[in-house]
């Protein structure tokens, strides 16, 4: 244990200083895996900006951290180092914490939540953990927290399967009237007739409704707000994508390709690996392997 907290400390100390030292610099840190305090947060000095991870799960005062840094939020999963970084990256990049010009100084730790890794990353050049990280923004058309409620939807689905079994599935977020326009329903949409505010994915805890919905063949559509507005739907856009990464199948390519031919972000679930996509603008941005 005494090594342990000397490696943390060492490497808590390297952190501040490459961050006062670097230009635009930004502290990354999930709360778990540092075990510092508020205060402790607060100590480490107001001229460097700190965004920090903080799990679903984690029992905090939320108000008093947030006086300490900037906190985002993540699906409580174990996943590795790097799909940490890639997890938190994306997060902070759609709330809008986080610049393209900007210098990451990421400090984590493994599963075990021991601090023992720190990543600086470049965000003007890196094409390692998010493949094409500037068209991430998500724009006026989608809240951030209906990003983040749909990725960890995904997250969670692409862990635990549905029924016993993996499952894929497509989430498309905004720009639901183009969406709509090149879809088509593959059978009766199970979402007509209620009202926007109990389809609300913000107003309502509809997380095991989607996972159920994502049983069925073809995508689920959602608006910006979080409205709910199909299940269901055939993704036909008018263009096709032809420039992903290899081994990614058919659910892939209509996503990408319905991003490229609207402004939607897409969030897709594959059934065979577990890992979980996301699109914008016809590129991948990023890919999380499967959860553990």
């Amino acid at each position: 244990m005494k090594m342990q907290q000397k490696i943390k400390e060492q490497l808590l100390n390297v952190s501040i200083s490459l961050c006062k030292e670097l230009e635009k610099a930004v502290l990354l840190f999930y709360y778990q895996d540092v075990g510092l305090d508020c205060n402790d947060i607060k100590n480490i000095g107001s001229d460097i900006k700190k965004i920090i991870v903080l799990r679903e799960s984690e029992d905090v005062n939320l108000e008093e951290l947030k006086d300490a840094g900037n906190v985002i939020s993540v699906p409580s999963i174990k996943i590795t180092r790097v799909n940490k970084v890639k997890l938190a990256l994306m997060v902070a990049l759609s709330s809008g914490l986080l610049k393209m010009d900007e210098m990451v100084v990421c400090l984590l730790g493994g599963m075990d939540g021991q601090v023992d890794s720190l990543f600086c990353i470049d965000m003007g050049t890196e094409n390692e953990f998010l493949f094409s990280g500037k068209d991430i923004k998500l724009g006026p058309d989608i809240k951030g927290e209906v990003f983040e409620k749909i990725l960890s939807v995904a997250l969670d689905l692409a862990s635990t399967g549905r029924e016993g079994r993996a499952t894929g599935t497509i989430f498309m977020l905004g720009d639901v009237e183009k969406v709509m326009g090149y879809s088509r329903q593959m059978i009766f949409n199970p979402f007509k007739g209620y009202a926007e505010d109990e389809r609300n994915i913000l107003m309502n805890d509809l997380s095991d409704t989607l996972k159920e919905y994502s049983l069925l063949d073809g995508a689920i559509v959602i608006d910006g707000e979080g409205v709910i507005v199909s299940a269901g739907a055939y993704l036909a856009p008018p263009v096709s994508v032809g420039d992903l990464p290899k081994g990614l199948g058919s659910r892939h390519m209509a996503a990408a390709s319905m991003t490229a031919s609207t402004n939607a972000m897409a969030i897709v679930v594959s059934a065979s690996t577990g890992d979980v996509s996301v699109f914008k603008k016809g590129k991948m941005i990023t890919r999380i392997e499967r959860p553990s």
